[in-house]
């Protein structure tokens, strides 16, 4: 899609046809194909009584408007091959759509009447909390699920934005919500204010201006911002804390380890926390894989990463990993003694530069489909970065020092500050 020498920035443009709507375009070489990304403040975070509220707003938005119901839309992107979707993260609402370039003004037509004038049908809302309650009941048996759902709700307080909300309070939540609390908050927050939209591919800027403008027009602004979010700190770990969660009939459990590390990742050091994570378990060649898995043929599955460093909260650090639970304390074991090897002697150069290649490779990778520049762009746009930030990642991976990674270890891990969870079917595990 870009020549690895290529700079992305500059091949971008940038408008805003309407206050508080920013578009990116991005022409490339693929032919009459045009992939959209977007998103705005709405997410999660900004749920009221009711904690589901936003997600079923959004999952609701592709299930007619007030023009048109589900199966009108439906056959109306199906006729011209085109595709449009609709999510809820943490902070915002997400969309993202593909059609050819002759159908653009359609998809856009479609794309603002579903944000804009959704119905709310409670016929569609009974099928829909049907569907997430069943879901919900079948992640409680999800060994994984449920040891990453209890480690966050240990570590972060009630009202963090890291802090899981629990599969039983959603469930709970889930059954009671109505159309009118759907309504109320797509009334009051869906708008104009903090919206981007990226089109990659054979596009002409001019045209999506325009047709943006006339079917985004008279859409009220939204008074959510990331200032309206509710901010907290981590709960403080005196000294380690284990918790066990039992789920009957289970074959293999769930370990996770970690915690708290303070920072967000546009902290100095958290690039080089990031990398030395990713070194100790980031992918199938990373330390814990090598050992645990292969050496020792403890496990299928184990990582380390960070995560929760979104928007300025403070993130964690974290390992993960499944097992057979008649051996859990010995794989306890295993991931123990890596874990002081890694404190206690760091990583190697040979280890950081190839890490480095490997970061950087997946990061261009990334950049082979419309989809990924689309995604690319949307991302450094909602972090409030400047588009150069694209060009630039790679490098301050690349920058990145020995000495200032095994400093990060030293800094951001204490073993003897974790939150360790098991869960699964277990006996005797200490």
């Amino acid at each position: 899609m870009l020549s690895k020498s290529s700079k992305l920035a500059p091949k971008v443009k940038s408008s805003s046809p309407l206050e508080g709507l920013t578009l990116n375009f991005l022409k490339t070489e693929v032919k009459d194909v045009i992939t959209l990304r977007g998103s705005f403040l709405g997410g999660d975070v900004f749920a009221e009584e009711n904690i589901v509220v936003p997600e079923i707003t959004a999952a609701m938005l592709d299930l007619g408007t007030q023009k048109r119901d589900k199966f009108e839309i439906s056959d109306a992107l199906e006729s011209v091959g085109a595709k449009l979707a609709f999510a809820s993260g943490r902070y915002r609402v997400q969309f993202s759509g593909k059609c050819l370039r002759e159908n653009l003004p359609l998809l856009i037509e479609l794309l603002a009447e579903q944000l804009m004038i959704p119905a709310y049908n409670k016929k569609d809302l009974q099928s829909v909390v049907q569907r997430r309650t069943a879901e919900m009941r079948k992640a409680k048996e999800d060994t994984r699920t449920r040891a990453i759902e209890t480690f966050l709700m240990e570590l972060y307080p009630e009202g963090h934005p890291n802090r899981a909300m629990g599969l039983d309070r959603l469930i709970e939540n889930t059954q009671k919500v109505t159309t009118k609390q759907l309504q109320s908050f797509h009334g009051v927050n869906y708008g104009l204010g903090t919206a981007h939209i990226c089109f990659v591919g054979d596009v002409d800027h001019r045209i999506v201006e325009e047709e943006v403008a006339k079917r985004f027009c008279g859409w009220e602004k939204s008074p959510l911002t990331l200032e309206t979010a509710t901010k907290s700190q981590a709960n403080i770990i005196g000294g380690s804390l284990s918790k066990v969660v039992h789920i009957p009939d289970k074959t293999s459990a769930d370990v996770v380890t970690g915690h708290g590390i303070g920072i967000d990742r546009e902290h100095d050091d958290y690039y080089a926390v990031m990398m030395s994570h990713f070194i100790l378990g980031g992918n199938f060649s990373a330390r814990l894989m090598a050992t645990v898995r292969d050496k020792e043929g403890l496990t299928y599955g184990i990582q380390s990463s960070t995560g929760g460093v979104e928007e300025g909260n403070d993130g964690y650090w974290y390992i993960w990993g499944t097992f057979a639970p008649d051996i859990i304390d010995k794989a306890k074991k295993s991931i123990e003694k890596q874990l002081n090897l890694w404190l206690r002697e760091g990583i190697s150069g040979d280890e950081l530069e190839t890490k480095k290649r490997t970061i950087s490779g997946m990061y261009q990778i990334g950049l082979d489909t419309t989809s990924g520049l689309a995604n690319r762009i949307l991302t450094t746009v909602e972090r409030g970065k400047e588009l150069s930030f694209m060009d630039e990642y790679p490098n301050l991976i690349n920058s990145l020092t020995l000495e200032q990674v095994n400093s990060a270890i030293h800094s951001y891990c204490n073993l003897g500050k974790r939150i360790t969870v098991v869960a699964g079917t277990l006996n005797g595990t200490n």
